[in-house]
């Protein structure tokens, strides 16, 4: 009989991440890049710290690292911050909008709604309400690469496109080619199946191959990459900074 699929270990949308992965590298390599980047771009936001910033995290869990995000920005620009996180899962939502109620916490499956132009799409809802074009600030920490591994190298670029049009300043926590094919191992081994596009990927490969295909291609879309966190954390993953020219 095939074992159960569990979609947590297939989407990423893991419950009671935070207990098992810490994150204090991960907050002080956030703040420290921030801080040594927001002198040179705060001219291109605004010079005024009465305007409000707006977030968007994708994949933002149960709202524990959104909020540590959001407090950073705050911190660093001094500036009162509108934070939107959005997560494929409703229960992680549900404990967010509990536990971090200065945020808003949507529902949302960012590969299908990228993928899906001319649908709903709950992040423009969102942002029409707000009456803003794009966000300041887009994040998106190790979720990456399940939605290439499930999506393939197209849904994988149709959500950095969709990331693109929406964000001025991207902030992205990619995984390496060994955690690509660790996870597949993972999913064989606990619920007997596979990613069914992870063969044909072409967006793939150790020493920084494949991070480089997704950075070269965020700079094709007018982005200039500002930075590389100089530390990696515990789990060997850095945070890349790239804005909009």
């Amino acid at each position: 009989m095939a074992k159960k699929v569990n979609n947590q270990v297939k989407n990423g949308n893991y419950h009671s991440y935070y207990k098992f992965r810490e994150d204090e590298v991960r907050s002080q390599s956030l703040e420290n890049g921030l801080l040594s980047l927001w002198t040179k771009v705060q001219k291109e936001f605004t010079d005024d710290e009465s305007v409000t910033m707006h977030m968007l995290d994708i994949g933002c869990n149960e709202g524990y690292f959104t909020n540590e995000v959001h407090r950073i920005l705050q911190k660093v620009t001094r500036r009162t911050c509108r934070t939107i996180g959005i997560d494929i899962d409703d229960v992680l939502c549900d404990r967010a909008r509990i536990n971090y109620a200065a945020i808003e916490f949507i529902t949302g499956d960012v590969l299908e709604i990228a993928k899906s132009r001319g649908t709903k799409d709950v992040i423009e809802e969102h942002m029409q309400k707000l009456d803003i074009i794009k966000f300041d600030v887009v994040c998106c920490f190790s979720v990456l690469m399940y939605i290439h591994l499930n999506g393939g190298d197209e849904g994988l670029r149709a959500v950095l496109d969709y990331l693109c049009s929406k964000g001025k300043l991207l902030i992205l926590e990619l995984q390496s080619w060994k955690k690509y094919r660790d996870q597949a191992r993972r999913l064989k081994r606990d619920g007997d199946e596979s990613y069914p596009l992870f063969d044909g990927l072409e967006w793939k490969g150790g020493e920084g191959k494949l991070e480089g295909f997704i950075k070269n291609y965020i700079k094709e879309k007018g982005f200039d990459l500002l930075l590389e966190s100089s530390e990696k954390n515990k789990f060997d993953r850095q945070l890349l900074y790239f804005k909009a020219r």
